[in-house]
């Protein structure tokens, strides 16, 4: 009978871990899974320019979400969505109410945003001009070019692609829209020339090129950049590019 009366208990105990969280339908009590860890996903690393979206998942039927973040952030969306996120390294916390009544909380691993940053999707060091070529660059350098900065990333023995800024000092963290002439480059301005071995020059003619600064390194990049040449089929296009120069 000893042993019967030490089950019993037993048996209770365990009903007493497995049922907790608040009431379900009806009054009857929600059986809260205790090992449960919900993760926190999202589109990181990114730029400020950028729009942060976060979502999470391993919950099954939630009722409500409480996302806190940076700055006294408070969202109550399933997948939030925020434009221009703050730059530097940041954390977001999640508690989610499940219809059954039971509370689960996450936070994120950190997330990166950098200061404007738009690399196209492609790997670091990585250029595609389109309908024309992709490079992955060896080299990366930067030097006083004359009256102005150059940063020249080279892939060895097929293309070289230089931009050049204003003044002798590394560009500032910014957005630069482009200069097509040579010479002295102007405030806010960058031209890129991509010399590709076995084709004509490809000039960018309009767009924004990204410049974020992380330490010492400077990462340059753009997306949907317009190019043009006087390459047979290829005189007007548009490309991507993902480069990081470190002193």
């Amino acid at each position: 009978m000893r042993h019967k009366y030490i089950l019993l208990a037993f048996v209770i105990g365990i009903s007493g871990l497995l049922v907790a969280c608040g009431g379900g339908s009806g009054g009857t009590k929600a059986v809260c899974d205790l090992g449960l860890k919900p993760k926190i996903t999202s589109n990181a690393p990114l730029g400020m320019n950028d729009t942060l979206r976060l979502s999470v998942f391993g919950i099954d039927e939630p009722k409500t979400y409480t996302w806190e973040g940076p700055g006294g952030y408070v969202s109550h969306e399933r997948a939030p969505v925020i434009p221009n996120p703050g730059k530097g390294a940041q954390t977001y916390k999640l508690s989610v109410v499940t219809n059954g009544g039971c509370t689960y909380t996450a936070t994120s691993d950190n997330i990166v945003v950098t200061g404007p940053w738009n690399p196209c999707g492609l790997d670091s060091n990585v250029m595609k001009i389109v309908k024309a070529t992709t490079l992955s660059f060896n080299v990366i350098e930067g030097r006083v070019d004359n009256s102005n900065f150059l940063i020249r990333a080279e892939s060895k023995n097929l293309a070289v692609v230089d931009f050049q800024f204003e003044g002798n000092q590394p560009p500032k963290e910014g957005y630069y829209t482009i200069q097509v002439n040579d010479g002295v480059i102007g405030a806010n301005k960058v031209r890129v020339v991509a010399s590709v071995s076995t084709l004509q020059p490809f000039t960018a003619s309009s767009g924004t090129v990204y410049v974020a600064i992380n330490g010492t390194t400077t990462m340059i990049s753009f997306c949907g950049l317009n190019f043009t040449s006087t390459n047979t089929g290829v005189t007007s296009t548009t490309g991507g590019a993902n480069v990081i120069w470190t002193p």
